[in-house]
């Protein structure tokens, strides 16, 4: 599970670390570049690296990322444009250390005077964006407008944003004029709300998250809940060898009316598909037969809606058999449906059964908005929907998804999953996005497919199969629902998925993350740190003492010394590493670990340039300097 955090409290944790902690500002930066560095070799073309900079700490993030690629990498060739003002002082002291830098002949810095722009350098294989971070908090405009719009036209060049894309509001995901469209967006430390809120998925491309060794314990930020996929292991167990349908919950599903029993059939569908023991759908008399030739697995019940006395009496008596019920899906909102959604709203007073409202039940509780006393409630609307509830517009809803589904909450005394490209889910335990699924779900019935998800995993939960609040229950819901629609999308492709493929799937999405059991559903600030054997893993050297420096002691380093970015230890200290096989002061090295030197003080990497097999012999001398005694664990020949 991870969360989110705002820009103003990130900066707050950032502080607070840097008041209490031997971490300094510096090292922060050197850390989030690189990483930004390593993002840029992920994604380069053939050509140079162009980084467009403004004067704060973002252009700082830049900067250095821009001397650790050309250290690093003797073809590397590079071209930084420096907006105009005063740069903020690590911003100033990483364009120094460009400059001086062993590889600074290869970067072409350009100093954008006057408020006219040059044209674009030639044969660009990645751009940097390192122009305004989560602190910009209005529209772009005059050159950083401009610079804006040439990163936004390199046709094919791949874009790594630094934190958050210029121009997107790291709070709201609001593109405040325009902004720039990242293909990877490194963020830091946490994600940032605004990468996953209104326009922030369009503009934030891929997004990785980058550990820059803030400790959590001082991390007190609250912020949304976002599931793993690793999670859902955890959450959804393996069934029990000794088991029966009754054990995973009995669904009643009140959907379907003529033109409409596709929809039933498609919850109905998913709600099997998801896990649930038995489902029975209650729909009208003239559409049964088609309910039951689509989902021939459930039962279902006819109701005479020429009769609403006659269709209350056999609704009620499925409620008293069900362990959870969805509401909505294809219902129609005839005067019969609206009679008998009346009393059901009456009858759900009185008792706990959980309760999934979608479609036109959402609708018909619009037209006379009822908090929804008794058990588990849960609302699942579509913007449109939301604004029906609410009294209010799409657009409001739109502009602060988190406040409105907040705001559902609280009038309707129901847990509510907005629906979205990034749905956002509330309930009594908070916040919560849910950051799987693909636009290839943008198809009638994939509402009708979440229903069904909901209703199982309801029923499931009340017969004993899962353990989940109501909210966790949502996120997992959601994940299942996108995972099986990205699955489904590999196999048809973005335009061809129909809610029935998404059903499909449901069950192959909910063993999603089984091979990562043993890490599942564990918050990462409770998680145990793994340990893993890194012989031939490729890892990423920040070089603290370069080769040739000496330290306090008269120790002369003869290798590049310094940690691996990527390992974090139990004490919360970075791995230590050495570079071997470099015979060149270097701040920034990507290679792969060739051997493990096991010393009284701790264990030490040896990351050398790939194919590297040195014997333990050459080790040894390589780290004599050290002056400990050592056992060496070496990479084999291949």
């Amino acid at each position: 599970m991870r969360l989110t955090v705002t820009p103003a409290e990130m900066k707050r944790v950032e502080t607070r670390v840097m008041n209490e902690t031997a971490v300094t500002g510096e090292m922060l930066m050197q850390r989030a570049a690189a990483h930004v560095a390593a993002a840029v070799r992920r994604r380069a073309k053939a050509g140079l690296v162009w980084c467009v900079c403004a004067t704060g700490n973002n252009a700082g993030d830049g900067l250095a990322a821009m001397r650790m690629l050309a250290v690093a990498d003797d073809a590397f060739a590079g071209e930084v444009w420096l907006m105009e003002g005063a740069l903020s002082p690590d911003a100033r002291r990483e364009l120094e250390r460009l400059e001086a830098c062993s590889g600074a002949a290869r970067v072409r810095i350009r100093r954008l005077e006057g408020g006219v722009l040059p044209l674009p350098p030639k044969n660009v294989g990645c751009i940097i964006d390192a122009l305004f971070g989560t602190g910009l908090s209005r529209p772009l405009a005059g050159v950083p407008l401009a610079l804006c719009r040439l990163v936004n036209a390199a046709e094919g060049v791949p874009v790594v944003a630094v934190d958050i894309p210029s121009g997107l509001n790291g709070d709201t995901g609001e593109v405040m004029g325009e902004a720039v469209r990242a293909d990877e967006t490194v963020t830091f430390h946490r994600l940032k709300p605004g990468l996953y809120l209104r326009e922030g998925p369009d503009y934030a491309g891929r997004i990785t998250v980058a550990d820059i060794g803030i400790p959590s314990a001082l991390d007190d930020a609250q912020g949304l809940r976002l599931l793993e996929e690793r999670d859902l292991a955890g959450l959804l167990p393996a069934r029990r060898r000794v088991s029966h349908k009754g054990s995973y919950g009995r669904v009643l599903l009140w959907a379907g009316s003529p033109g409409m029993a596709g929809a039933a059939a498609i919850c109905a569908t998913a709600a099997l598909r998801t896990g649930a023991g038995l489902v029975t759908v209650a729909c009208p008399e003239a559409v049964m037969p088609v309910v039951q030739m689509l989902c021939p697995c459930a039962t279902c019940l006819p109701l005479p809606m020429t009769d609403t006395d006659g269709a209350w009496t056999l609704l009620k008596g499925a409620l008293e058999r069900a362990d959870a019920l969805g509401v909505g899906c294809g219902l129609g909102q005839g005067e019969a449906a609206a009679e008998l959604f009346e009393r059901l709203l009456g009858w759900m007073g009185a008792h706990e059964l959980p309760v999934v409202l979608d479609a036109d039940a959402l609708n018909l509780l619009a037209r006379r908005p009822a908090r929804l006393n008794g058990g588990t409630r849960v609302l699942t609307p579509h913007p449109a929907e939301a604004a029906r509830l609410l009294g209010t517009t799409v657009q409001e809803v739109l502009a602060d998804a988190p406040h409105a589904a907040s705001q559902l909450w609280r009038r309707y005394g129901a847990a509510v999953a907005l629906k979205g490209a990034v749905s956002v889910l509330c309930g009594a335990q908070g916040l919560a996005l849910n950051p799987f699924g693909t636009p290839a779900m943008a198809k009638g019935g994939s509402g009708d497919a979440l229903t069904g998800v909901t209703a199982a995993l309801l029923a499931g939960r009340a017969a004993g199969a899962y353990r989940m609040d109501d909210l966790t229950l949502l996120q997992a819901a959601c994940a299942l629902h996108g995972l099986a629609g990205e699955r489904a999308e590999r196999q048809f492709g973005e335009r061809g998925v129909l809610a029935t493929d998404l059903c499909a799937f449901l069950g192959l999405a909910a063993e999603s993350g089984r091979d990562l059991e043993g890490e599942a559903a564990v918050p990462p600030e409770e998680q145990p740190r793994k340990q893993f054997a890194p012989l031939g893993r490729r890892v990423t050297v920040t070089v603290e003492c370069k080769l040739g420096t000496r330290d306090e002691s008269g120790r002369v380093y003869a290798l590049n010394y310094g940690h691996v970015q990527e390992a974090l230890l139990e004490q919360n200290e970075w791995q230590d590493a050495c570079v071997y096989g470099v015979n060149r002061p270097v701040e920034w090295f990507e290679g792969e670990v060739v051997a493990c030197l096991r010393m009284p003080e701790g264990t030490l990497w040896a990351v050398a340039p790939k194919g590297t097999r040195p014997t333990p012999q050459e080790v040894r001398r390589a780290v004599a300097f050290l002056g400990q005694p050592l056992k060496i664990e070496l990479l084999e020949k291949p």
